[in-house]
């Protein structure tokens, strides 16, 4: 570890035993391996895990270690997915990459493998994202411009443009065959695709109407109740629903009765900025990636909620 980090920052790095494992849970003790590394005078613990950790429990795990030790706590990890890395960097979570990346907001420091070339965008558009979905769903592995285009229902240019996305932060999804044109190509896992893509696909929801009436219209489920249809969780107290967002202005949804926020909502209207319709449910209901997209922090920190996007992510992946 020592000489790994002072190749990467090239200024003077010191690696010590942790002496302080007696008054950690037993838990924590059985987790991890401890050490403390000291760079720029700064001193902090390294906690690497013994077994694989997802990351919810890495959060928990860090909190506990710096109130116990009063040290910053960083993971020493061999691999990590896209999607845990981008989680970990959004919330501030130090890492530690075998000797390729490391990132210490504490001491300023983020350092990324040379080797990468391309700077992702920091989101894609609406229409990318439901071509990615399109994708998963389908289990396209091969597809052309033109065969794309047929897909979505959209035109060639729309679908070059999410192509030049899509490439700009990862190109082995591409192949160029020159006059031919590229093609979409993907060889390894569905699962795969969604941890490379997921730090990049946003929130559908762009506006939420929290009304004390139900809706005056039918309309498909969204957000929380279209994540108990697909899990065995239960739904909130009150149904929410996805619109999109020239039906929200021809129906005038600011003119409906409103509760204020804080306050227990009888239905709530997500309005999307694209809708992805479910074709095998009987119900009306967004598809379920957009719906576990569509939850926010405090709901996704949720246990009960993380277990029901975790069978999700099993039953569509």
């Amino acid at each position: 570890m020592e000489k790994s980090m002072k190749s990467l920052l090239h200024i003077p790095c010191e690696e010590k035993d942790f002496t302080g494992a007696e008054v950690l849970p037993l838990f924590l003790r059985g987790t991890y391996l401890f050490k403390v590394l000291r760079i720029a005078n700064i001193s902090f613990l390294s906690a690497t895990p013994i077994e694989k950790v997802n990351l919810a429990a890495m959060r928990k795990h860090r909190n506990k270690l710096m109130e116990i030790t009063r040290l910053e706590c960083a993971f020493r990890l061999e691999t990590v997915s896209a999607y845990a890395r981008q989680k970990m960097l959004e919330e501030g979570i130090p890492f530690i990459i075998a000797d390729k990346e490391l990132y210490l907001p504490f001491l300023g420091i983020v350092l990324n493998n040379p080797k990468k070339e391309k700077v992702p965008p920091v989101r894609i558009t609406y229409l990318t994202q439901k071509m990615v979905l399109t994708i998963l769903y389908k289990r396209i592995t091969d597809a052309t411009v033109t065969e794309m285009a047929k897909i979505l229902g959209v035109s060639k240019m729309s679908v070059t443009r999410c192509f030049d996305e899509l490439e700009a932060f990862q190109s082995g999804m591409f192949e160029d065959y020159g006059k031919a044109g590229r093609h979409f190509r993907w060889s390894n896992t569905i699962r795969e695709l969604w941890e490379v893509v997921r730090p990049f696909l946003r929130s559908p929801v762009e506006k939420e109407f929290l009304l004390d009436c139900t809706p005056p219209c039918i309309l498909p489920k969204s957000g929380m109740t279209a994540i108990s249809h697909f899990s065995m969780l239960s739904d909130n107290s009150f149904t929410t629903y996805a619109i999109t967002r020239q039906a929200a202005k021809n129906l005038h949804l600011e003119k409906l009765p409103q509760v204020p926020q804080g306050e227990l909502p009888t239905s709530v209207i997500q309005v999307m900025g694209y809708t992805y319709l479910y074709e095998e449910s009987e119900e009306l209901v967004i598809d379920p990636l957009s719906a576990v997209l569509s939850l926010n922090q405090d709901e996704l920190n949720d246990p009960r909620i993380e277990g029901a996007v975790r069978e999700i992510m099993e039953a569509f992946l």
